[in-house]
């Protein structure tokens, strides 16, 4: 193995601060999700460095050839540095990214039951994240970076304790030069470099623009105002929920039927939204911003119109596949509700 030089030394003091912050000790149980790349190898080779018990997880997506060589090559390369590897195999259904995120993070918190869940992610990946969410026209709440700690990710709900991001504060630079100076190799992700995938456009397109013309600081501007907006963001939720439970308590009864349109409306609209939003979760499905103008609009431009048709919950099939029942939210004396309405109603 190389020697640490100024790289592993800017990756060993992201991992430390967030230690210090978490309360993460040497000898606590970790689990690191691990694909092979730069940003992985080296949180793990720090978090093995710090005294942590480490467990890797390599997850086997089988989407493309030899995917099973290079998942085990990565659980060497975290033997070979002191962790112990383990390598999960999963069956992805669907196309596109987002079925492989899921089966990935399922997988991941399974197999950390209970213990921390520890990956890779860097302030390149809230840089490109903040570009990606004003491309949509997006909320604070888009544009915001990466939590540093996830309670209510889906690894969590799949079994781990938590889901922490120790890299948020190093650079892919650091990442990819602490694997050089340490010797390790690295397995880089064909579907990096993939033009079909608008992330990876952002990456190898985008932003070499932007450094040339606002020069090489960008990176570091683009993921400090993602972490500042973080911050933001979360005031406000915390704020929009406890208006939201203070609805519900003045509602009394009620309140497990509907939101009072009268009391919502006195709040500020980043609230208002906000709150409509955290009331939903769970019984509706994703939101887009045009559900929830319209149901603002329920609440501070009533004129008379008829109910809002919100997603179904993900996964949920009732209505969703026949088209004959809708899930809406309507306005019913002085109260925003949920109900579901048949198309001939």
């Amino acid at each position: 193995m190389g020697r640490p030089g100024p790289r592993t030394l800017a990756v060993r003091q992201s991992l430390g601060a967030f230690l210090d912050r978490t309360g993460l000790r040497a000898g606590d149980p970790v689990v690191c999700g691990v694909s092979g790349g730069g940003d992985s190898l080296a949180l793990t080779a720090a978090a093995v460095h710090a005294g942590l018990v480490v467990t890797t997880v390599t997850v086997d997506h089988g989407l493309q050839d030899g995917s099973d060589r290079v998942a085990a090559e990565a659980a060497a390369t975290c033997r070979g540095l002191g962790a112990q590897a383990q390598i999960t195999a999963v069956t992805v259904r669907g196309t596109g990214e987002a079925p492989a995120r899921q089966a990935r993070y399922r997988a991941l918190g399974e197999a950390a039951a209970g213990r921390p869940l520890l990956v890779g992610h860097t302030a390149d990946d809230d840089a490109e994240g903040l570009l990606l969410a004003l491309s949509r026209g997006s909320g604070t709440g888009s544009l915001a970076g990466l939590r540093e700690i996830a309670t209510g990710h889906p690894a969590v709900v799949a079994g781990a304790g938590w889901l922490g991001r120790p890299l948020l504060h190093a650079r892919r630079a650091d990442t990819r030069g602490s694997c050089a100076e340490l010797g390790l190799d690295i397995w880089d992700d064909p579907h990096n470099e993939r033009p079909d995938i608008l992330r990876s456009r952002v990456r190898g397109e985008l932003l070499p623009a932007m450094r040339e013309v606002l020069g090489t600081g960008v990176d570091a501007a683009l993921s400090r105002s993602a972490r500042l907006m973080r911050e933001d963001a979360d005031v406000l939720d915390d704020l929009a929920a406890q208006v939201l439970q203070g609805l519900q308590e003045d509602a009394g009864d009620a309140g497990d039927a509907g939101l009072p349109v009268g009391q919502l409306a006195g709040h500020p609209g980043a609230v208002r939204r906000r709150v409509l939003r955290q009331w939903l979760a769970g019984c509706a499905g994703p939101l887009t911003s045009a559900h929830l103008a319209m149901l603002e609009a329920l609440v501070v431009d009533w004129h008379g119109q008829g109910p809002v048709a919100v997603p179904w919950p993900t996964g949920h099939t009732m209505g969703a596949s026949s088209g004959t029942t809708r899930l809406v939210v309507r306005r019913h004396r002085g109260l925003l509700v949920l109900d579901q309405l048949r198309s001939q109603d």
